[in-house]
């Protein structure tokens, strides 16, 4: 079972959106169950084959990540995995065999994880309503948002991207907050800008191709909605013209792009563009566009491999053991679940550390950010695990974890909270205490939804920082598991951060915002 896999990125596949896998979607064929036969195994005898087997590309599953009754349909992929590899130097076990061990272990059914209890904090933050903002033409797909300064005269503005509109677009938070007032719940926006339309954008990065001296911007064209093994991924460059701004494309006939990051690898002065290939079963890489110069005013990159897995949901970039070269650090998902430095020899050739391992191809891994976590002077990774996009299970152990950068690899693991269908997280200083909290939302496909308990469960939570290391839990929303993208600024400029959230709801749904903006409150007085 090299190949059980686990889609760790929400843009992977708009199950929520209601959208169902297209002809090139690849979704591996369901094998019908024989007739109902009862297999005895001897699992002490069989499970160093099943781990030869199933752990030879990745860590072997445990039982416990499915129900009893999923097995045969896992066991049946992961052999058809392997069929369509057209390997044949391992020894599968016979099929039959390896779903009656996982069925003898696995739980009859995975229950919905309890509620997290909220800890009791005395001076809790506090946030309203600054809007609600930016109802769209189509129910919203927000994938990514950025604070930006696009030139040294301007405001910084919201920069987003919608997947199912394909629009890039700017917001001028002070413009929504003049307008609007804290009460706004619906309206029509007067406030964004188009900047460009792509066709399937999942990330943004501004950047300096050319060397001009103006602020541009690179995208992460994803290619496609569904899952698939195509080549529609692209990279694109947007530089502002007289008339607004324009696209080009860097890189095309690519698998699904869900990550670029803007940086000089070989130190040659110029700006090179890392490449998340996501891809989907058959395509995927990190890839280096090498810069070699402009052509035409138009700058002309060199493409070259890596790493050969698919699955990349991040890679971003820092100077991880202060050498004055840059390296970076991915998160690679699907069925390898794992958090990797890669760090730099100086000549863009890079070699491999370990930062964290989740130890099961299903383990959901959904986002990364670089940060100082407990502001020791190093950079350590907050990593969060609670994409269910693939395995269509609540898992207990989806959360929020600070991987703590301890001085030697692999990074020490520590746990901060449980959280259902987390999406994605982010550090700042929300209460001006000098230290990082952390905010984190959620997401979850439709089918999941249809549970009355999941009403119960946070959808926006707020970690505070109280004393280092040590992180105090308070509930922003309940039961609105609807929220892809985030971003943490100062939008109305009183000197707090504020929180900005994209919503991604179904295409069946009436019209909803794109984004969401919750604005931090004035913090009382320390007792």
């Amino acid at each position: 079972m090299p190949r059980l896999i686990c889609h760790g990125l929400l843009l992977a596949a708009l199950a929520l959106a209601g959208c169902r896998p297209g002809p090139d979607a690849a979704v591996p064929p369901q094998t019908m169950a024989p007739e109902a036969k009862e297999t005895v195994v001897d699992v002490a005898a069989l499970r160093p084959r099943v781990d030869a087997f199933c752990g030879n590309c990745h860590d072997p599953p445990p039982a416990e990540s499915f129900p009893k009754d999923a097995w045969r349909f896992e066991v049946e992929r992961g052999f058809d995995f392997y069929t369509e590899s057209f390997r044949d130097d391992l020894d599968p076990p016979p099929l039959e065999d390896v779903v009656a061990y996982y069925e003898s272990l696995a739980p009859d059914d995975l229950h919905v994880v309890p509620p997290a209890a909220q800890t009791t904090i005395s001076n809790p933050l506090k946030f309203h309503r600054l809007s609600s903002g930016i109802p769209g033409l189509e129910a919203p797909a927000v994938s990514f948002i950025k604070s930006i300064q696009l030139s040294p005269e301007s405001d910084p503005q919201l920069l987003f991207c919608d997947m199912r509109s394909g629009e890039v677009r700017t917001l001028s938070p002070v413009g929504v907050a003049a307008q609007r007032g804290p009460d706004f719940q619906s309206g029509t926006d007067t406030t964004s800008t188009l900047l460009a339309t792509c066709a399937f954008p999942a990330h943004l990065a501004p950047c300096d191709l050319d060397g001009d001296g103006h602020q541009e911007l690179v995208v992460a064209e994803l290619g496609s909605t569904n899952s698939g093994d195509h080549t529609r991924g692209a990279v694109i460059w947007l530089r502002p013209v007289t008339m607004g701004w324009q696209p080009r494309l860097l890189a095309s006939g690519l698998g699904r792009v869900a990550d670029v990051r803007p940086a000089d690898f070989d130190g040659d002065g110029d700006t090179d563009l890392l490449v998340a290939e996501f891809g989907h079963f058959r395509t995927g890489r990190i890839l280096l566009l090498e810069n070699t110069g402009l052509v035409d005013g138009v700058p002309d990159f060199r493409l070259r491999v890596i790493d050969e897995r698919h699955g990349t949901i991040h890679v971003p970039v820092a100077d991880l053991n202060g050498d004055g070269h840059l390296d970076f650090v991915a998160l690679i998902s699907q069925e390898h679940e794992v958090v990797e430095a890669f760090i730099n020899d100086g000549h863009a050739d890079f070699h491999r550390k370990t930062i964290f391992r989740g130890g099961d191809p299903a383990y959901g891994s959904s986002g990364i950010q670089l940060v100082d976590v407990d502001s020791d002077g190093d950079l350590d990774v907050l990593y969060s695990n609670g994409d269910t996009f693939g395995s269509q299970y609540l898992k207990a152990y989806h959360g929020i974890h600070w991987l703590e950068n301890r001085g030697q690899y692999p990074f020490e693991d520590r746990l901060l909270t449980n959280m259902v269908g987390v999406q994605k997280a982010l550090a700042g200083d929300l209460d001006g205490d000098g230290d990082h909290d952390i905010v984190a939302v959620a997401l979850l496909p439709r089918n999941l939804l249809i549970s009355p308990e999941l009403q119960q469960h946070d959808s926006v939570i707020v970690l505070e920082q109280t004393t280092p290391g040590e992180f105090h839990r308070q509930t922003i929303e309940r039961g609105n598991f609807y929220h892809a993208g985030l971003e943490l600024a100062d939008l109305d400029r009183d000197g707090d951060l504020d929180i900005v959230i994209g919503n991604m709801h179904p295409a069946s749904e009436p019209i909803q915002p794109w984004l969401t903006i919750l604005s931090n409150g004035p913090a009382e007085a320390q007792p």
